[in-house]
């Protein structure tokens, strides 16, 4: 099952060059991908057939319970037959209804990731997989409902498409973590029906579920989204929006009514909706002008009664559920691809242009009157069968059903009116007024419509055979017990019978007066002037125009509040989990360590910059005190015995003092820092002590709670003997936690090339005089000559750190910023181009030969049969040399390149 799932997606990828290459003609070797899945499928057919189930897994997501379970049953096999069988199909219309489109290889592609998305949603048994693949099939229709993105029409059809699909499928997202909690398992197949019917969460579950459901299937009142979709090219009618994706919903209530069907409120909202769905649905095709859009509402009318008929859970219910599935793909599809055939050849879809187009389209005309019949329902098509289950299905179910029959007797008068305006008016008659003249269509326009309109004729005359290989297993995987299935075409006189014959009674005189009854129903003005599509678009409106005053209400341009609002939130939240994770209130160390003169020397230090800062009047003192906030925490940190940070802090100060000296100097000059109201000062002030509180409460509260075990311990006594170095902090960077420092390294570099483009600006080739002859700062001679053998001291350091890094306080960050620093006291004295020269090698190459280096240690672990990352080590002469330090090199380079990308390429560009 994934590899037909790959497969599908493989054709996607390589749709785009194959069509490039093929043309037209890439329709053909696409058509492959989903028809050997079909064949798949078939082969699995017997034993789904036979009451079994084909299951695969593939871990996904293991620490969360997640998989990629998929499970072949009837009901998802029955799906996964029309999605491949009819998408090969309509793979092979499309390249011939588009084949002079440009993008014709990027609607092929959307194409196919649909029917992958789709096929994984029928398949999926668990619940966040399921919902993952109902999400890419919203977006893969969004795609392909705007892929004429020129037109208004097709941005906004797809737009609401997705804005109502995706909102529901948030609902659904929260009910299926409902369903998943509360029945007890995250698979479809593992839900326990009667722990949910019991748990107080059942109506939250079952409305969240209705609304995702409902969103998807076009129900009332979401199925304005469905019409308008008709704006996409005709194979996307044909394929998602009759025989695919509005079907989602309908699987999905299928798939949950074992679990959730057993209720009154299912029953009871199903039919209620569905019937509603159906009757406004078959109204509003009568009123069409255009063939489209009459199947587009009748496709409406359809899903209703199948949402209608999951309701009844009745024995015929479901089997007329499972029955007009099949039927109404194969009749809707073939109509639709029809449509698009008389399009391409008549250049209209208008129903008062047509007429006479047998004479002209003879193989496509019959297509289309199989395909009509099966939809009027009449014998011996699958249609008709459909309908005779469906109306004993209803009458089942007493008074309230004898009611729902009356409104489907209207209901499927109206689908045979419809239907006989499609093949009647379209193709007997007189002849019609065309835009230009029309002619047969090509083999892949017409061969999809004669084959699914055949199969519909096949499967009615021979029904035992859908029976057998597909009926039967789809009504036990649907249904709550086990349902005898037998379909017939003549079942007697009885009652569903006499229904039938009053639909086509009715039927019949609705076509022969449909001129009266178009008027009559125009009459009905205020019902019209009132519809989905008004209502939809004056709702975005508000919500634009509110979406508008938020925005203007809170993107003020004022950064200062927006910190404070984002750092009083943190605050409120970071409260929040203190109180609730320590009980009645915080919970304090019991045991402090000892007072340290140099820590607490620190501290005041720390302490005294910030104080400072926070009343600089200008820019460069802000950045020296600052920096001298930053000194103290180093001074602290070695107190501390941590001379491994301490170093890093003050290494990272130093270079930070100098960048932002350098881009101050390009701003224009400001007096003052700060707000100049008071009440403004004395609000930040506020802000500034309640976040510095909650985080030393944060601190002090998580210092205080106990950790399982001793992961200081393992660190302290496994560093020599695992990691064959003293310096426990860098063995953890480079061998046992390196997988993480590779991933800090590569964003460490990512933000260098990011920064650089950011800050330095202009044209990179540009570079000003006093950048690459140095700053006028450094203009005394024995400052300069200085400063060359200091850089040299600097960069020995630099090797020193990073070769000692392992037994020593030292490593490759450290050693990178060290060596930056020598680096950046050149370019500072004699320019950036005598900096260039003395490295000899470019930042950037740097920075990419790093992380380089730092991988290919990775890969050398792999080499010997073990992890990425892990370490090998060899010992010439008693010397422990081994993959470690080879990464620790790559650190080293990839920081030093990233620093010096930024700072060297802002010095260029000094003015």
């Amino acid at each position: 099952m994934l590899a037909s799932i790959g497969l599908i997606a493989f054709a996607m990828l390589a749709a785009v060059p194959l069509v490039g290459r093929l043309g037209e003609r890439a329709g053909w070797v696409l058509a492959l991908a989903p028809l050997a899945a079909f064949v798949h499928f078939l082969v699995h057919m017997p034993t789904v057939a036979g009451g079994g189930v084909v299951t695969s897994s593939l871990a996904w997501v293991p620490a969360l319970g997640v998989e990629l379970a998929f499970r072949l049953d009837g009901l998802s096999l029955l799906f996964a037959l029309l999605i491949t069988g009819i998408g090969t199909l309509i793979v092979l219309y499309a390249g011939a209804y588009l084949s002079d489109h440009h993008h014709l290889g990027r609607f092929h592609a959307c194409l196919l990731g649909f029917m992958a998305a789709m096929l994984g949603l029928v398949l999926a048994d668990d619940l966040i997989a399921m919902f993952v693949f109902w999400e890419l099939t919203s977006v893969c229709s969004f795609l392909l409902i705007a892929f004429q993105h020129d037109k208004a029409e097709s941005r906004r059809a797809a737009l609401q498409a997705l804005l109502i699909t995706g909102g529901g499928g948030l609902a659904l997202l929260a009910g299926l973590i409902l369903l998943g909690s509360v029945g007890g398992s995250w698979q479809f197949s593992g839900l326990s029906g009667e722990a949910i019917a019991e748990h107080a969460l059942y109506p939250a579950i079952l409305a969240l579920v209705l609304i995702g459901a409902f969103t998807k299937s076009a129900q009332l009142p979401f199925h304005l989204w469905l019409p308008n979709a008709m704006a996409a090219p005709t194979p996307v009618s044909a394929y998602l929006h009759s025989a695919t994706m509005v079907k989602a919903g309908v699987y999905l209530l299928a798939r949950l009514n074992p679990a959730l069907g057993g209720s009154t409120s299912w029953g009871t909202i199903l039919i209620t909706v569905g019937a509603a769905t159906a009757l406004v649905g078959a109204v509003l095709a009568i009123r069409q002008t255009d063939l489209k859009r009459v199947l587009a509402y009748t496709t409406v009318t359809v899903l209703g009664q199948l949402v209608m008929l999951l309701g009844t859970n009745t024995h015929y219910g479901l089997q007329a559920f499972a029955i007009y599935l099949v039927a109404h793909a194969f009749y809707k599809a073939a109509l639709f691809m029809a449509v698009g055939a008389i399009d391409h050849a008549t250049g209209t879809r208008q129903i008062a242009l047509l007429g006479g187009l047998i004479r002209h389209m003879p193989l496509t005309g019959f297509a289309v009157a199989l395909a009509a019949f099966s939809n009027a329902g009449l014998p011996p098509f699958f249609g008709f069968i459909a309908k005779e289950f469906k109306y004993a299905g209803l009458i089942e179910l007493g008074v309230a059903g004898w009611v729902t029959t009356a409104v489907m007797i209207l209901t499927n008068a109206l689908l045979l009116t419809a239907a006989g305006l499609v093949f009647v008016r379209a193709f007997l008659g007189r002849e019609g007024r065309y835009p230009q003249p029309p002619h047969e269509v090509s083999l892949p326009m017409w061969l999809g419509p004669m084959l699914l309109a055949i199969g519909g004729f096949v499967f009615g005359a021979f029904n035992n055979l859908a029976e057998v290989w597909l009926i039967d297993a789809a009504v036990q995987a649907v249904s709550r017990a086990t349902v005898p299935v037998n379909l017939y075409l003549w079942g007697g006189v009885t009652p569903a019978l006499l229904a039938s014959l009053l639909t086509v009674a009715l039927g019949v005189f609705f076509y022969l007066q449909r001129t009266r009854l178009r008027r009559r129903l125009s009459l009905w003005r205020v019902l019209w002037r009132v519809s989905g599509d008004r209502i939809w678009d004056r709702l975005l409106k508000r919500v634009f125009v509110f979406a508008g005053g938020v925005a203007d209400r809170f993107q003020h341009g004022s950064l200062r509040q927006h910190i404070s609002a984002l750092v009083l939130a943190i605050a409120g939240c970071a409260l929040i989990g203190l109180f609730a994770s320590t009980g009645d209130g915080l919970a304090w160390p019991q045991a402090t360590s000892p007072i340290n003169l140099a820590a607490a020397l620190g501290c005041v230090l720390a302490v005294a910059g910030a104080a400072a800062a926070a009343v600089s009047p200008g820019r460069v003192a802000l950045v020296a005190t600052l920096g001298a906030s930053g000194l103290g925490m180093a001074l602290f940190f070695l107190a501390a015995r941590a001379p491994d940070v301490a170093i890093t802090q003050l290494m990272v100060e130093t270079l930070t003092v100098i960048f932002l000296a350098l881009v101050l100097r390009r701003l224009p000059p400001t007096r003052l820092v700060g707000s100049r109201k008071p009440a403004a000062k004395r609000f930040h002030a506020v802000v500034a002590i309640v976040i510095g509180a909650v985080v030393a409460a944060m601190m002090l509260t998580t210092v205080s709670q106990p950790l399982p075990g001793d992961i200081a311990r393992w660190y302290l006594d496994n560093s020599l003997p695992g990691g064959h170095g003293a310096n426990v902090v860098n063995v953890i960077l480079v061998d046992f936690r390196a997988l993480d420092t590779l991933g800090e390294i590569l964003v460490v570099g990512l933000a260098g090339l990011a920064a650089a483009g950011l800050l330095a600006g202009g044209d990179p080739g540009a570079r000003t005089r006093g950048a690459t002859a140095g700053s006028a700062d450094f203009g005394s001679v024995l400052l300069r000559q200085g400063i060359l053998p200091l850089s040299a001291l600097l960069a020995l350091v630099a090797l020193m750190l990073l070769w000692r890094g392992h037994n020593l306080p030292g490593g490759g960050f450290i050693g990178g910023l060290v060596a930056a620093s020598a680096a950046v006291l050149v370019a500072l004295a004699f320019g950036t181009t005598r900096a260039r020269a003395l490295l000899r090698v470019p930042p950037l190459a740097m920075l990419a030969g790093g992380l380089g280096v730092a991988a290919c240690a990775g890969l050398v672990g792999l080499f010997h049969g073990g992890p990425f990352l892990a370490g090998h080590w060899i010992f010439p002469a008693g010397l422990a040399l081994g993959t470690p330090l080879l990464f620790d090199l790559g650190v080293f380079l990839t920081v030093l390149g990233a620093v010096l990308h930024v700072l060297l390429g802002v010095l260029e560009r000094e003015d």
